[in-house]
């Protein structure tokens, strides 16, 4: 198995290509893991570990008070059936599967099963379009695609005709439509696990499982870009079994077979693949699934059936998380508030000392025992008092988010990484400062590209968890990785003196303002919301213009079911208000605008925003708040003049937000073009 296929370049962009492997790159850790495919990964874990519990989902109704849990030996027997029945179907060597599905078991099964059948797994959003779906399997050479239910089955049977090379599409959950298990082609995951396979398709599987080789292509990530069609970014068998061993190697305090881990943000994204499906088998650790309306709301109740150990989650959904505490807790009496407040400034007083590398006094343990007492219930209360590993990454995590989660005693450790260099390439754990993130993983390097007098520049970096390239884009693949092996990762940033990462935003998104100076947005944005806590969204603008102006977003509840943003006002916007002596408790009321906007509704928002009529009060402390901010600019350039409120928060349902809960920024800009030209008049 550790033999590798043939292979002239260490780039390709043909999933019927292999890769060279830089199997001599500096440092014991590279060289002393070897290559490995997924398959022989994933066996070695199962029948190490046979009896452990490996994953668990609810099944109302059935399974232990409506749990079914999973063993490692199950799980190996489950996607051994899953490549049989694909191979029933007719997938393809080296053909894609596409996965359209909410995580579930059953992804796994299906993960394994096709890269045990020679093929490759490419996930797919489930809030893509049809047509966003088509280029996915288009573009991945797909034989057979899975999807979740008669929903997205729809999405397929529109598509399935363009789709020559697509022989089979399976529904996963039901109910079904008359045509699945009737008409050719169109399958339900439940009468293809009733069949039993003959002799010959098990050798066919056996024959194929035994062609594969660890330098060729395992996955393909469909990049979440914000502009164009989504690039396929090419991963090796070698390139995730090593990004997993290096980011294992980086983590503290593991305990094999006593990991948790809660499976919920998308399994088409890298982050989701490396930290529940690989991570999870490299710790023999159990992942617990949560439902599709995690996001929504319901992924406390899952944190609190599994207890997670570690725990990575997009600042977004650690916000989510923020506004149930803040609203939980402005209702409480006031005595429990203050008592609360105290004890959360001790828990993050004593955090920081051990963060600076010096040991608590007597007195200050003490004081952190104590608040730790009461703090302890929270995290409780939101199923997180079992975990010692909180990682955030994807998008800027704000200060003033990692001090309010520092005094819950959980510090948020940032991580850095893309789909383009196979997952996490750095990992905060030992956690030493608030700005960072943190150090590179084993085995894998990073640089500053013609670092300028700061000693900021391009992210550069190396290692056998770089991608092979983009399907079918050769000049694209050049772009991002130059001969000598260096991904160009298109981000800004610089190392400190400690040899931490810091970032400071994408090349692409940096503002060149009429006067040529390049700005950073995303460090402007954080240090408004730093001095306003109403706001929810900070959008800078500038480019080409004159000065800067910002589009603001105030905080507001969201629908629970839809994610739409809603009209009443979260708990610290009314508080905020509260202290302007202002007492709306409605976005409607405090801006003038209609109470429902019919979201999603682009021209009713637009309409909305060319409205507004704030209260004066209102303007003048978001003003004041800008003052403060421009205090901390590095130059006047970067100082903010305008402002403008826009009518709600961004959203996924609302289409400022991606698949990833990245701010969209162009989407925004085309969307309020006109309250953006009134700025600049």
């Amino acid at each position: 198995m550790n033999d590798l296929k043939p292979a002239t370049s260490y780039t390709s962009t043909s999933l019927h290509e292999a890769v060279k492997l830089r199997l001599d790159e500096p440092g014991s850790f590279s060289q002393t893991v070897l290559p490995q495919t997924i398959p022989q990964f994933f066996k070695d874990a199962c029948e190490k570990h046979p009896d452990l519990p490996a994953l668990v989902w609810e099944t109302p109704g059935s399974g232990v008070d409506g749990w079914t849990t999973l063993t490692y030996g199950e799980y190996q027997e489950r996607a051994e059936q899953a490549a049989l029945m694909l191979l029933s179907v007719g997938v393809e060597e080296r053909s894609s599967v596409g996965i359209l599905a909410f995580n579930c078991p059953e992804w796994f099964f299906a993960e394994f099963g096709t890269l045990k059948a020679g093929a490759v797994v490419a996930g797919i959003y489930p809030s893509n379009s049809a047509e966003a779906v088509y280029h996915v399997l288009a573009t991945g050479e797909a034989s057979v695609c899975l999807v979740d239910d008669a929903q997205q089955m729809a999405k397929l049977r529109a598509i399935k005709e363009r789709l020559p090379r697509l022989k089979a599409v399976i529904q996963l959950h039901g109910p079904f439509e008359a045509f699945v298990d009737q008409e050719p082609g169109f399958f339900s995951w439940q009468k293809l696990q009733e069949r039993t396979f003959c002799s010959e398709l098990k050798e066919e599987l056996a024959a194929r499982e035994s062609r594969i080789r660890a330098n060729e292509c395992a996955m393909l990530i469909f990049t979440s870009g914000t502009v164009g069609l989504p690039k396929a970014v090419m991963l090796s068998h070698d390139n995730i079994v090593f990004d997993t061993k290096s980011a294992a190697a980086g983590l503290q305090d593991v305990q094999i077979g006593k990991e948790s881990f809660v499976s919920y943000l998308p399994l088409s994204h890298v982050a989701a693949q490396i930290f529940d499906v690989f991570l999870g088998l490299a710790h023999a650790g159990c992942v617990t699934f949560a439902d599709k309306d995690a996001l929504k709301g319901t992924l406390i109740k899952t944190f609190r059936k599994a207890r997670p150990t570690k725990m990575f989650g997009v600042p977004r959904v650690f916000e989510k998380l923020q506004e149930r505490l803040v609203a939980a807790e402005a209702k409480a009496r006031p005595y429990s508030r203050l008592l609360l407040a105290r004890a959360r400034a001790a828990v993050a007083e004593h955090q920081i000392t051990l963060m600076a590398g010096k040991s608590p006094s007597i007195y200050g343990s003490t004081k952190y025992w104590l608040a730790s007492r009461i703090i302890k219930p929270i995290r409780e209360m939101i199923g997180l008092d079992n975990c010692r590993v909180f990682l955030t990454g994807g998008a800027p995590t704000s200060d003033e988010m990692k001090q309010f989660f520092l005094g819950l005693d959980i510090p948020l450790g940032e991580c850095y990484g893309m789909s383009e260099s196979g997952g996490a390439i750095t990992l905060n754990v030992q956690i030493s400062n608030l700005y960072s993130a943190g150090q590179a993983c084993e085995g894998l390097i990073l640089k500053i590209q013609e670092p300028d007098c700061n000693g900021q520049g391009e992210i550069l970096m190396r290692g056998r968890s770089i991608f092979m390239g983009y399907l079918g884009l050769p000049e694209k693949t050049e772009e991002a990785i130059k001969e000598d092996g260096w991904l160009h990762s298109g981000d800004l940033g610089y190392i400190d003196a400690k040899g931490n990462l810091v970032i400071s935003g994408r090349l692409k998104e940096l503002i060149i303002t009429a006067g040529g100076e390049n700005i950073p947005p995303v460090h402007i944005e954080e240090l408004i919301k730093k001095e306003l806590p109403c706001v929810s969204n900070v959008l800078l603008i500038g480019d080409h213009r004159k000065y800067l102006t910002v589009l603001l977003s105030l905080k507001t509840k969201s629908d629970g079911k839809t994610g739409i943003p809603l009209d009443s006002l979260r708990e610290e916007t009314i508080e905020w208000l509260r202290d302007l002596d202002m007492h709306e408790t409605r976005l409607s009321e405090l801006l003038g605008i209609p109470a429902d906007l019919q979201l999603p509704n682009d021209t009713a928002a637009l309409a909305a925003a060319l409205e507004i009529t704030a209260d004066p009060k209102l303007l003048e402390a978001i003003e004041e708040g800008i003052k403060r901010a421009n205090k901390h600019a590095i130059s006047n350039a970067q100082k903010v003049q305008k402002f403008a409120l826009i009518p709600h928060e961004f959203s996924l349902a609302t289409g400022e937000l991606g698949p990833t809960l990245k701010i969209r920024r162009n989407i925004v800009h085309a969307k309020y073009a006109q309250v953006i030209e009134r700025l600049y008049k």
